[in-house]
């Protein structure tokens, strides 16, 4: 019996349906030591069996030089005293306004390395500020001495609102600086959650969009995606994970529904159908073999059977011969 072997491949269906690409608004938001992190899927909704990714944007957060008192409030300073505040790195190249609560007099302080002034630099108080424009060095100091004999004095980072005091007025947080070169440090680990599965995959940046990188992947499972990224950013141990839910980012949903007019099964069915198809075929080539065997094994001893039947006819012929001649 000829034998025949089945080889089935295994069929995969590449969906290739035009991606908005444009980053959802559903990622979970969190503020990590010094960073502002976002995470989600890369693109959302995310849908079984489309090219997606795990998304990161690592950024560090930004300041506010304009809305008041955002960046310094001194509260009440009594005549003789004083208060002091410190123009750090991430304040350089930056021109900051001051003001007096009460009076309504500012002044300036512009942040740049090239200024003469380091260390403190005094700005008296006595109705007006005196100076009321310096230029000091990253990391110096501003102290604002009241001078005046019987005015307190409440000095506010911003300009002063024309409003009454009402200060609900424009705001002037700067956009966080992006984090660069995280790819090559941090990694992210995709875990599927109903199943356990997961994997350890490397980030690579998004050009256009700096500070921002993605772990490209296919997810072929509907449900709940846990991503932990894990490494370091800028020399900081990083080790955060982030759960597909409600109140974070979506879930990825089976695609049928999306899919108009006709469903298709999904790949991972086919692939299971393709599988059972496999083992029935090669079950029942097993079975061919045995039945194959146990037939020549039957041919085997019909034919031993035979040839002990005629050697059986012959011994017992030539005994009666024999026999015959003896007598």
């Amino acid at each position: 019996m000829l034998k025949i072997r089945v080889f089935v491949p295994l069929l995969v269906l590449v969906f290739s349906l035009v991606s908005m690409t444009v980053l959802a608004s559903a990622h979970e938001d969190r503020e990590i030591g010094e960073f502002e992190v976002e995470v989600g899927f890369l693109n959302e909704p995310p849908f079984e069996a489309q090219p997606n990714g795990a998304f990161i944007k690592i950024s560090k957060p930004g300041i506010d030089i304009l809305t008041h008192g955002a960046l310094f409030s001194s509260g009440t300073v009594d005549p003789g005293s004083n208060f002091e505040f410190e123009f750090d790195h991430e304040l350089e190249d930056l021109e900051i306004q001051f003001h007096d609560h009460l009076t309504g007099e500012g002044g300036t302080v512009t942040v740049a390395h090239d200024a003469e002034v380091s260390g403190t630099q005094m700005i008296q108080f006595d109705g007006t500020f005196s100076p009321s424009t310096v230029s000091i060095q990253p990391g110096s100091s501003v102290m604002f001495m009241n001078i005046s004999g019987d005015s307190t004095m409440t000095v506010l980072s911003g300009p002063h609102a024309d409003d009454g005091h009402a200060h609900e007025g424009d705001t002037g947080h700067l956009p966080g600086a992006p984090v660069l070169g995280a790819s090559e440090t941090l990694q992210v680990e995709v875990i599927h959650v109903p199943t356990g599965e997961q994997r350890t995959m490397d980030l690579r940046p998004l050009v256009q969009d700096p500070g921002s990188y993605t772990a490209d992947f296919v997810p072929t499972a509907p449900g709940a995606y846990t991503f932990r990224f894990f490494g370091e950013i800028e020399g900081e141990s990083f080790d955060e994970s982030f759960t597909s839910g409600p109140n974070t980012f979506d879930e990825v949903t089976p695609s049928q529904r999306v899919q108009f007019p006709i469903e298709l099964r999904e790949t991972r069915e086919l692939q299971s159908a393709l599988e059972g198809v496999q083992s029935d075929l090669i079950l029942t080539d097993q079975r061919a073999d045995d039945a194959d065997s146990a037939a020549s094994t039957a041919l085997i001893v019909a034919i031993i059977g035979m040839v002990v039947g005629v050697l059986g006819f012959g011994i017992g012929g030539f005994s009666l011969v024999a026999t015959r001649r003896k007598a």
